[in-house]
């Protein structure tokens, strides 16, 4: 488990895909920068095991005092090789918890943890453009803006251009750096 000063990161099983069908089942939930899709519990835990079959870690974001469920936060293993170390991260707060420093906290947690326990050199993020809460969410984290992806995401019968944020090991410095640098988390 992963521990910040609000909230508890720890990793998501199979049995949390019910609760996770309830929220991706919530139109609310991805809000309006994603398609909102229904799905059933059979393809909740398919897709479940298929992203931990690439190598991608999916984390429950609960309250530490509580360990109530607000969230998920993650990454997708699809840059590591010989020759690119980086992984994608994500998040998403249940809209009873948001505005709250939820999704910066873990996002800070998860990028001193992926810096400080593995090899990695780069974590990036994308965020659709007007999504500004998300685009602070990142900022906070250290990441920086580095450009627009133009047109990448269909979403509700559009394309839609990205930001794409990252950070780099030598942004990162080292945890006593990043921690300094940061709200606490």
């Amino acid at each position: 488990m992963l521990i910040g000063k609000n909230v508890s990161l720890r990793p998501i099983t199979l049995a949390d895909q019910k609760l996770r069908l309830d929220w991706f089942n919530e139109p609310d939930f991805m809000g309006p920068y994603d398609n909102h899709w229904t799905s059933s519990l059979e393809q909740m835990e398919k897709g479940y095991l298929e992203a931990v079959h690439h190598g991608d870690a999916l984390y429950m974001i609960t309250s530490r005092d509580q360990g109530e469920p607000m969230g998920e936060v993650g990454y997708l293993d699809r840059y590591s090789s010989p020759h690119f170390q980086g992984h994608e991260i994500f998040y998403v707060i249940h809209p009873r918890y948001r505005g709250r420093g939820i999704a910066t906290q873990a996002a800070c947690v998860l990028v001193n943890h992926l810096f400080d326990a593995t090899p990695l050199n780069r974590i990036q993020a994308m965020v659709v453009a007007g999504n500004e809460p998300s685009c602070r969410v990142l900022e906070n984290a250290g990441l920086t803006h580095e450009g627009i992806l133009r047109g990448l995401l269909f979403i509700h019968g559009r394309y839609v251009d990205l930001h794409m944020y990252s950070i780099v090991r030598t942004d990162w410095g080292d945890e006593q750096m990043y921690r300094k640098a940061r709200r606490e988390f």
